[in-house]
């Protein structure tokens, strides 16, 4: 399934943020942003700027019609599963995510040999099992393809 991305312009934080508009192109939304942040006296509204955003549209629909439900997957170089939890399904990140989570390179974990770095999975699957073998596959490719060296440069 091919996931349609919409662009959307937002502007405020937290209780004022607002979403202003929902566009077909990033170049629509662009225009928008830009009418919004140019001010009438020629300067740049750098206090409530308007901004753009990518979202997928449609998140999660086709995975909950097949009966899969978000883990989270955290695994470790050598395959070592460190975390795979069912996960709540809210509005944050529903499209999941696959990355890498340099932990060696955050102070509070330097140096600390227990906590390497780690593949860090928001997966849709049926359940534990399967989420593992579905990041296992993702960590299998990214260690091929060099993805995965230990300061953060691809290698080869």
């Amino acid at each position: 399934m091919t996931d349609k991305t919409v662009w959307v312009v937002e502007q405020g934080e937290y209780s004022d943020y607002r979403v202003v508009g929902v566009f077909s192109s990033k170049e629509n939304a662009q225009q928008i942003a830009y009418a919004i942040n140019a001010r009438p006296d020629g300067k740049w509204n750098t206090n409530d700027p308007a901004t753009v955003a990518e979202w997928t549209l449609d998140p999660g629909v086709h995975e909950l019609r097949q009966g899969f439900t978000p883990f989270l997957v955290n695994m470790r170089e050598d395959g070592t599963v460190e975390r795979c939890d069912r996960w709540d399904i809210s509005g944050y990140e529903l499209a999941g995510y696959v990355r890498m989570w340099r932990r060696q390179q955050a102070p509070a974990y330097r140096g600390n040999t227990d906590k390497p770095d780690i593949l860090q999975a928001l997966i849709w699957a049926r359940n534990n099992e399967h989420a593992v073998k579905i990041t296992n596959e993702h960590r299998t490719r990214m260690i091929a393809s060099g993805e995965w060296a230990s300061d953060g440069a691809k290698v080869g």
